[in-house]
């Protein structure tokens, strides 16, 4: 315990001292020193850092913070031009310069046991203090201008950064585009040179070709011309193919050459273009010629058929038993209300066999399966008023007022053009609409519904007497609706 009060009692001193320079440590017994002591050291409060030194010259300003008892990689900074912040928990250094400082230049080095801040001035003038006398409300002022500032330059920097980025992405993805237009460039030059030099050597070989053979074959003489006269010319002798269109043909008079030069003179035949063999295009070749072809499929028609479901979820086999059970629960709860789809005839699946259906079960009180009925029907034909109608009535009478108002308005769309054949059924759609509006509250528009029901069949007491009951229920509470 009395390590512990030394301790504290320490911590207090150094809070005295630095709140007013040991005035507070005079007059204050030690039991009243620790119990303040640990008051502060339970409240969390911040102990402000005054043991700081600063000087300066005509261009920077040097603050030394010492760092003692609270490790260096444990320090918060937050420099800004005005203001400057250091939390080491539990101490807390902050100044409010004296004059702005030039934040971008100047240094800040945390070592083990100092904090050292430099900061380039911008004014080479020489500094009273080093911060401003300002009010409780003031230093709030700067700090809250100097966070919201900070703020808006960090925002403005994160968006300068996506922006440099998004064009360092454009420019990495054309200086890709540009080198593999240079390696495609490449390659295709060195695939043309490669190209020109086969061609180069082929023409060369098929010319080497052709001055051997034109070496072993006779040279053909050409015949001088008509004027050269008293050259001898010597006649090559004919081969067998010529020698047998002689025989066949006979031999051209000297009406167009003199017979002095008269001789048969004979072309020089083409060069026999020899083809290069290749081994490995023999080898493939052979190998073609010897592989056996797999047999074609034959083809056929397969049929899919695909397994009805009612469940609109894929079919599991974890879940199999359950919806069995589901589906069989559902079909015993419609045959004990008198009606299913899958029991029904041929013949019954028809949308007037199913209103008159309905209208027995709602006549006999079975309201449940007077809806299937109607239901079923209206599956089958959604364009018969009459099944909206009668069903609109059969949730009347089972308290279901905002179905029965939406069948009734779905009954009253479909009873278009209205003519003279529909006008009672629209009278009745449009009281039972008014009756539900009643039932959940809304008596103003019930009694428009009524009396344009009583518009349509002016000679009924009924709906007269529904138009009176509904206007002295509106009066007694007119803000019913």
């Amino acid at each position: 315990m009395l390590k512990i009060f030394v301790v504290m009692r320490a911590k207090f001193k150094l809070i005295c001292y630095y709140s007013d320079d040991n005035s507070m440590s005079s007059g204050i017994t030690d039991t009243t020193r620790f119990f303040l002591i640990v008051v502060l050291y339970f409240s969390n409060m911040p102990i402000i850092v005054k043991d700081y030194t600063w000087s300066q010259t005509n261009n920077v300003v040097h603050i030394r913070i010492p760092l003692n008892p609270v490790s260096h990689e444990k320090v918060d900074l937050f420099p800004t031009d005005k203001y400057i912040k250091a939390n080491f928990s539990p101490f807390l250094f902050e100044v409010f310069l004296l004059h702005d400082v030039n934040i971008k230049k100047s240094k800040c080095i945390v070592n083990d046991d100092l904090i050292t801040l430099d900061l380039v001035k911008y004014e080479d003038i020489t500094w009273d203090s080093l911060q401003k006398d300002l009010t409780k409300a003031e230093k709030h002022e700067i700090r809250q201008e100097v966070l919201e500032r900070c703020q808006e330059e960090a925002k403005q920097e994160s968006e300068d950064k996506k922006v440099k980025k998004s064009q360092l992405d454009r420019f990495a993805v054309q200086q890709a585009m540009e080198i593999d237009n240079k390696q495609h460039n490449l390659m295709d030059s060195r695939r043309d040179a490669e190209r020109k030099k086969a061609m180069d050597a082929l023409e060369e070989w098929r010319v080497g070709t052709n001055d051997e053979q034109k070496g072993t074959a006779p040279k053909a003489i050409t015949a001088p011309p008509l004027e050269r006269r008293g050259v001898e010319i010597v006649e090559l002798p004919p081969s067998d193919e010529e020698t047998d269109k002689k025989e066949d043909v006979p031999p051209l008079e000297s009406s167009i050459v003199p017979k002095e030069i008269h001789q048969s003179y004979t072309t020089p035949r083409k060069p026999i273009k020899t083809p290069v063999k290749s081994e490995y295009v023999e080898k493939k070749k052979q190998e073609t010629a010897k592989r056996v072809l797999p047999r074609l499929r034959q083809t056929m028609e397969l049929e899919i058929k695909h397994t009805p479901r009612t469940f609109p979820t894929p079919s599991r086999e974890s879940t199999a038993e359950e919806e069995q059970a589901w589906l069989k629960n559902i079909t015993l709860a419609r045959r004990a209300t008198g009606f299913v789809s899958e029991d029904l005839r041929p013949e019954e699946q028809d949308p007037q066999w199913c209103k008159e259906k309905g209208d027995e079960f709602f006549r006999s009180g079975n309201f449940l399966g007077a809806i299937s009925a109607y239901t079923h029907g209206i599956t089958l034909s959604d364009k018969l008023p009459s099944l909206f109608a009668n069903r609109s009535a059969t949730h009347f009478a089972l308290g279901n007022f905002n179905k029965c108002l939406n069948d009734c308005s779905t009954a009253l769309d479909l009873m278009k053009p209205p003519c003279e054949s529909n006008r009672r059924s629209r009278a009745k759609c449009m009281a039972r609409r008014a009756a539900a509006l009643a039932r959940l509250g809304y008596l103003n528009k019930a009694i428009d519904e009524m009396k344009a029901a009583g518009k349509l069949l002016p000679d009924d007491a009924t709906i007269k007497k529904d138009i009176y009951d509904m206007e002295k229920a509106w009066e007694q509470n007119p803000d019913s609706d």
